[in-house]
């Protein structure tokens, strides 16, 4: 069994030494020494170092010499493994070969930090399948639901308009339609992003907080806000919480070197690190549920990384690929774009800014865009819908809840819960009886609770009286620790 093992182990190593022959140019196995430091090449410059150091210590004069163990001032006797511990001396490394890991062992690795150090290459540089068109490659499943999506929203997307307005003071209510999507790209001026363009105004995040979102987006709407990185990301959560926002989404732009490799090109005085990414904060007003909201939201198309060219300083591009995530990820189809230019006007987008050199907005025209077929949200196929990635269905330990017989509108709904001890009531997704009306709660308490509370105890039908506007809540399911909230709260 052992010399199975070791025979096993061998096998392995040569087909690694191999495979790392070939990466490395070598003619064969045998032939790797030839390409790495072989111990004539070490012995070469162990002899280069001895020499240069010896000529140091005979440069210096006598009184400032440092004395070692063994040397004297005539010179250097001793050899270079006798001195080697307690001498000190500064050397460069020109590439990656002394660093190169798990050559002479069953695991070679790649050191990306130290090939960043030689060559300025940054490690994002090397991450495979970051194009849009060469992503899905090996998916052909989400590239044929990402052609389908493409499709629909070219037929869906509105024409496109755009207005040259001054933010800061500019009403944002006059445009005269609630968004389900707006996307900012403030300048800010931020020390680890570089300057702005020239002729912008750099915005401070008191400005921007003022800008009044809540008031021109819709109950359920979505906001996309570029705010650099560092401290900035506090000042954008609180923009978010400002305009009645929760973030819930960290999309980041990690930025690569490709084209100029070489150090940062903004560097910023007040950090020790330079930053090589940029965050852009998603926040959610309303209530969305992924696997319930179909109609208005597709999630787990896209990912929530952009690796993309870092710009030239002064360009404030930002990559369009922000706009594939939106428009992929939200069916909404009322889209604005705060500080826009001339370069991302788009069809299916408002976009409002300074920095545009012309106008075609018109509030009456753009609202006609929502009032006919197919409204304010994008058409879904069916085909759409058998490829995107689906939220896998509620369960629970002990049973499946069961909703019978529900209405909507304003008749009789029963609610059942099948074998799940403790929970009451009602899993109230889409039910309700906002005309008022009666319904029926089977099950649901355990015994002592329900007698304590006048509630339906477990295996008895109760009916309750729903005056107008209240129904079976979005959500909860009422433990009976959870105040029956869904069962008989507001909708």
């Amino acid at each position: 069994m052992a010399s199975r093992r070791f025979q096993d182990l061998k096998e392995r190593q040569k087909r690694r030494r191999e495979l790392l022959a070939k990466q490395l140019g070598a003619a064969g196995p045998d032939q790797l020494g030839s390409v790495l430091c072989s111990r004539a090449e070490q012995e070469e410059i162990n002899s280069l170092r001895k020499a240069a150091r010896i000529s140091s210590l005979e440069d210096a004069s006598p009184g400032s010499m440092q004395v070692l163990p063994g040397t004297t001032h005539g010179g250097f006797s001793p050899s270079l493994e006798e001195n080697e511990e307690g001498f000190t001396f500064e050397e460069d490394y020109k590439d990656s070969t002394t660093f190169l890991k798990g050559t002479q062992s069953l695991n070679p690795h790649n050191d990306y930090c130290q090939h960043f150090v030689d060559t300025g290459q940054r490690p994002q540089n090397f991450i495979r399948d970051v194009g849009l068109a060469d992503r899905f490659e090996e998916y052909p499943k989400l590239r044929e639901l990402i052609r389908l999506k493409d499709e629909v929203i070219a037929w869906t997307s509105t024409p496109p308009m755009y207005l040259q307005a001054d933010l800061s003071h500019f009403p944002l209510r006059s445009l005269g339609v609630e968004f389900d999507v707006v996307l900012l790209e403030p300048p800010l001026g931020d020390p680890n992003q570089g300057p702005v363009p020239a002729g912008t105004r750099a915005w401070s995040w008191s400005e921007i907080r003022k800008l009044e979102l809540e008031e021109i987006t819709a109950q359920r709407s979505f906001v996309f806000l570029w705010c650099g990185s560092s401290d900035d990301l506090d000042e954008g959560r609180q923009c978010l919480r400002k305009w009645g926002f929760r973030r819930c989404e960290d999309i980041c732009w990690i930025k690569t070197n490709k084209q100029n490799p070489g150090p940062a090109r903004v560097h910023n005085d007040r950090a020790i690190f330079q930053r090589t990414k940029e965050h852009c904060l998603m926040g959610i007003k309303g209530t969305v549920w992924r696997s319930l909201d179909g109609n208005f939201i597709h999630t787990n198309v896209d990912i929530d990384l952009i690796i993309k060219e870092e710009p030239e300083v002064g360009n404030a591009e930002k990559p369009t690929e922000i706009f594939h995530i939106i428009e992929h990820f939200c069916l909404g189809r009322r889209r604005l774009h705060l500080f826009g230019r001339d370069s991302t006007v788009r069809p299916g987008w408002l976009t409002v800014g300074p920095s545009l050199t012309n106008s075609n907005f018109n509030a009456d025209t753009f609202a006609s865009f929502f009032t006919g077929e197919p409204g304010h949200l994008m058409s879904c196929t069916e085909e759409i819908e058998r490829l995107r990635p689906k939220s896998p269905p509620l369960k629970m330990k002990g049973g499946a809840i069961a909703v019978q017989g529900v209405s909507t509108s304003g008749s009789t709904g029963t609610v059942t819960t099948a074998g799940i001890p403790g929970v009451a009531g009602a899993l109230g997704v889409g039910v309700g009886a906002t005309g008022g009306g009666t319904a029926a709660i089977r099950g649901g308490l355990p015994a002592l609770w329900g007698t304590a509370s006048g509630l339906p105890v477990p295996g008895s039908e109760s009916r309750v009286r729903l005056p107008r506007g209240v129904g079976f809540g979005r959500g909860a399911v009422g433990c009976y620790r959870g105040t029956y909230r869904g069962v008989y709260g507001p909708r």
